[in-house]
């Protein structure tokens, strides 16, 4: 072979060579994680839509790989490995960002909603655009969006709870957010604060005697089978956030950027969906397979629950967050109310 021959043939390897390399680099991997196991969720369901939307539309460039509680991490360490760069996408309820955004515990104002319908035309208000880019400014996370988490009830293995007074005494597992521990108080319980990775165990080992969560939560991912009592106070609306690195999003091209938006308001409305139209059939399921005592709250049992635990949280969130803004989620509230209700 001619030396010229030689030296095609090395110039021909070599741009092989960098033109596998550019096609490898062209695939990003987006780790997405989560402390709630695979199963038939919302969360899972809304999880793997936004996994083949975007492994779709992306062309094969972005590849979501879904880490369903399998880093051994709560959902406030999930968040703030996000934070740092080690993990590109979060999923977490907003009691457990609090401590990286405090005025998310706006959101545990008791008896804040009427409806899941008004919880989600809030996320559509001017304020809401607002707090996202603050927390993207003070923290480095950046929203793909808010969802439902559901409203929360209660579970206990003690005694069947009707009203506030039946709350007395019980130690309960709240999430790591101060609001949830004054709500619990309020209501003459013992609030214990326990990431949501060892709730199971610590009510299976007596560590606390109950719990409050969203019914889907409830069933799928172990509680109904330490608890013994449910009752359906839907006290609080939880919100779900997914969150991804600033720093991660920005490296992507404009098109990829809206593909992940895109997911996003996709999970929305999966998660949205399933989470109302399953709620009755969760708590049936919790009755009639997992043997729970399950108590329907009644109105006039919320209200007493509402008159003696909203108050104090409103206080407490006026000194922890001003008075100002609290009013103005109040009045974001209302406009979202009087658009759903078409008052």
């Amino acid at each position: 072979m001619r030396p010229w021959s030689y030296r095609l043939l090395a110039s021909a390897t070599a741009i092989a060579i960098m033109t596998l390399s550019v096609a490898a680099n062209a695939q990003t991997t987006i780790r997405f994680g989560t402390a709630v196991p695979e199963a038939n969720t919302a969360e899972v369901l809304g999880m793997k839509a936004m996994k083949d939307y975007i492994d779709f539309k992306s062309d094969g460039e972005l590849q979501v790989e879904l880490l369903f509680g399998t880093l051994g991490a709560g959902e406030r360490e999930l968040t703030e490995m996000v934070q740092q760069g080690a993990l590109e996408m979060a999923l977490a309820a907003d009691g457990a960002v609090t401590g990286f955004y405090p005025k998310l515990q706006v959101f545990a104002i008791p008896y804040l909603f009427k409806s899941s319908p008004v919880a989600w035309e809030f996320t559509h208000q001017p304020l809401v655009k607002e707090m996202q880019d603050e927390l993207l400014e003070t923290t480095g996370l950046r929203s793909v969006v808010w969802a439902e988490n559901g409203f929360r009830n209660l579970t206990n293995s003690k005694h069947e709870v009707k009203g506030p007074e039946d709350m007395q005494g019980l130690k309960m597992r709240v999430m790591e957010s101060p609001v949830y521990m004054r709500f619990m108080e309020s209501l003459g319980a013992a609030a214990t604060p326990i990431s949501f990775a060892e709730l199971v165990m610590s009510l299976q080992q007596g560590v606390v005697d109950g719990q409050e969560n969203a019914s889907s939560n409830v069933f799928e991912n172990g509680m109904a089978d330490v608890q013994k009592y449910f009752s359906t106070t839907e006290h609080i609306y939880s919100m779900t956030l997914i969150t991804i690195n600033d720093g991660f999003y920005q490296s992507l091209t404009p098109g990829q950027q809206q593909i992940i938006m895109e997911a996003g308001r996709l999970y929305a409305s999966v998660a949205n969906a399933f989470k109302v139209s399953a709620d009755r059939e969760y708590v049936e399921r919790i009755r009639d397979e997992k043997g729970l005592q399950v108590h329907i709250t009644t109105a006039e049992e919320k209200e007493a629950f509402r008159a003696l635990s909203q108050g104090p949280v409103v206080e407490y969130l006026n000194e922890q967050l001003g008075k100002e803004f609290v009013d103005r989620v109040l009045a974001a509230v209302a406009d979202s109310e009087q658009a759903v209700y078409n008052q």
